[in-house]
């Protein structure tokens, strides 16, 4: 009977942080398509997906901004993943320190630095000043890195005795096998770079290159129901890409874990 307790005591608490976490999604479902005074309405959905290309051209414009940043941090990841847990050189354990030590900082801490930096390279109020900061995010790297060690070094010395160069072996052997860290460090950096809200305040000053995230904000408080409708607009590309690599996200955290 003990033991029947303490289970629906675990279901309970599960359920119980279940629901409180759908909550949001299912009030943000609801008011977009209810209006007190007129009922059941899609107006905000039309406004939204049709009647304005404004907030779609933001979208797209968005979206096309987080495939580079993921991109280009899964091309900096995997080559500093493959130099941290493959190449031996002086400094290593070092620079791997340092990059810990960055990885741990708030955001808020380098946003100073990083508009130092871009404005010394006349970058500010571009699309770069959004794009460099979070393509060599150290996030990446570390978790490449640890996915990278997991892989034995047999697999390389037979590549290399097949006659494979270091490019071969790390694109066709060791990505290959370290495709849950590839798709975690995929999906984490899709949600930085789309939840990005500080870094676009920062640098850049054009209301118009906002992305649409930070631009709903500006949205008048008269046109909640397009505001709505373009939070579920927002929720659409992270919870595909969540569905589709719920496993390979679990995998590459777990290999995240192990110690170096």
């Amino acid at each position: 009977m003990g033991r029947n307790k303490l289970q629906l005591l675990k279901r309970g608490a599960v359920g119980l942080v279940g629901v409180t976490a759908i909550l949001p999604f299912c009030y943000l479902l609801v008011t977009g398509v209810w209006k007190p005074s007129s009922g059941f309405t899609v107006q905000g959905y039309y406004e939204a997906f049709l009647a304005s290309p404004k907030y779609l051209l933001r979208f797209w414009k968005s979206l096309g901004l987080c495939l580079c940043i993921v991109v280009g941090q899964l091309l900096v990841s995997i080559f500093g993943g493959f130099g941290f847990a493959k190449c031996r050189f002086k400094g290593r354990s070092f620079l791997f320190f340092l990059l810990l030590s960055i990885m741990i900082l708030p955001l808020q801490v380098t946003l100073v630095p990083n508009y130092m930096v871009l404005e010394g390279m006349r970058l500010i109020d571009t699309d770069w000043a959004l794009l460099l900061p979070a393509i060599f995010a150290p996030l990446g790297t570390f978790i490449m890195t640890q996915s990278l060690k997991a892989v034995p070094d047999e697999m390389i010395e037979a590549a290399e005795l097949d006659g494979a160069n270091v490019l071969k072996t790390l694109f066709y052997v060791l990505v290959p096998m370290s495709r849950s860290g590839c798709a975690c460090v995929l999906l984490l950096s899709f949600m930085d770079g789309w939840n990005m809200v500080e870094q676009p305040i920062a640098y850049l000053k054009d209301f118009e290159q906002y992305p649409l995230i930070v631009a709903l904000s500006y949205v008048p408080p008269q046109d909640n129901m397009v505001q709505l409708a373009c939070c579920v607009m927002v929720l659409l590309p992270p919870l595909f890409l969540f569905l589709h690599f719920t496993q390979e996200l679990a995998e590459g955290i777990a290999l995240a874990g192990m110690k170096g």
